[in-house]
């Protein structure tokens, strides 16, 4: 088995070479690294890679970097065969680690290397723009997403990285972002059945519980199960709003009357206006005019070497 490492210097302000020099120091198998060098490059690398896949010499691909680095990788490798895709953890929000597993240790990783031991996980798909984009965690469009791109630009991020801090931008940033947003409306179908909101803050598709750093938004979602929670808030006020997101690391969000939660195989978002959207924390901007988004799962689709 090939062991490829696409390591990402630039995550969690430079914890991406940090992490792979503790790895380095004590492997004793072969391997060849890949760094990148720009937004996009990890998708490019890990699909050059895994086009070489084969039975008889099946490809590991281990993603050193955020949750950003691994959706990429994901994204460039998902349908092949004899790829199996796992993680180092060294991002500031690691939501990745959280809901799947990752290595921590190079014991670990060898470990694997000698039983090819691994499960088999979902994949969500999303269509918009014209483009097709593959998510692990989660897709989200609205609040999160705003806050998702504010953290991801600022400099207190940045900084909270040096101290492996940096999840704690995120509520920082929610409160930073609550006095600007404006809520829209919304319509989802989904099973035939038509339903609408208005005065939502953020409408998101989850593929395991947690999002932002830790917050516990969909506490039932299961990686295996063929399906994704979607999850919607509406009307209610600022202020309730950031009620939720206290009790959103404890999964109590959910009693509240203005979230609803229920499980699909597929859905169809139709907003107002131009909206923002996140994949796996990776920002992505719906063209103007292009306002439907759609929404679907590939069950058991990939490999998670563990």
């Amino acid at each position: 088995m090939e062991v490829h490492f696409i390591i990402n210097p630039c995550a969690g302000n430079g914890q991406g070479m940090k992490r792979w020099r503790q790895f380095e120091q004590q492997l004793a198998i072969p391997y060849q690294i890949h760094r990148t060098k720009y937004e996009g490059h990890a998708l490019l690398l890990a699909n050059d890679i895994a086009r070489r896949a084969k039975k008889e010499n099946p490809i590991c691909l281990i993603a050193i970097g955020g949750d950003g680095t691994i959706h990429e990788v994901l994204n460039g490798a998902v349908y092949f065969e004899n790829v199996y895709l796992g993680a180092i953890s060294a991002g500031s929000g690691n939501d990745f680690a959280r809901g799947y597993e990752a290595f921590e240790t190079n014991k670990q990783l060898e470990r694997f290397i000698e039983t090819v031991k691994s499960t088999s996980h979902d994949c969500g798909v999303v269509n918009f723009n014209g483009s097709t984009k593959y998510f692990v965690n989660n897709f989200g469009v609205g609040f999160d997403a705003l806050v998702a791109d504010i953290a991801n630009k600022s400099t207190l991020k940045r900084s909270l990285n040096k101290w492996k801090l940096g999840k704690l931008s995120y509520p920082f940033y929610v409160i930073h972002a609550l006095f600007t947003y404006k809520p829209f409306k919304l319509t989802i179908f989904q099973e035939g059945k038509k339903k609408q909101y208005q005065n939502v803050w953020f409408v998101t598709a989850s593929n395991q519980p947690y999002f932002g750093g830790g917050m516990k938004l969909s506490p039932e979602s299961n990686t295996s199960d063929g399906q994704f929670e979607l999850t919607v808030v509406s009307n209610l006020s600022k202020w309730k709003l950031l009620f939720l997101f206290g009790t959103v690391f404890f999964g109590k969000h959910t009693l509240l009357k203005e979230v609803e939660q229920f499980a699909a195989t597929e859905a169809q978002l139709i907003f107002d206006e131009p909206v923002m959207a996140h994949a796996d924390g990776e920002i992505q901007k719906l063209a103007l005019g292009q306002n439907k988004v759609q929404i679907t799962v590939h069950k058991n689709i990939w490999n998670l070497a563990k």
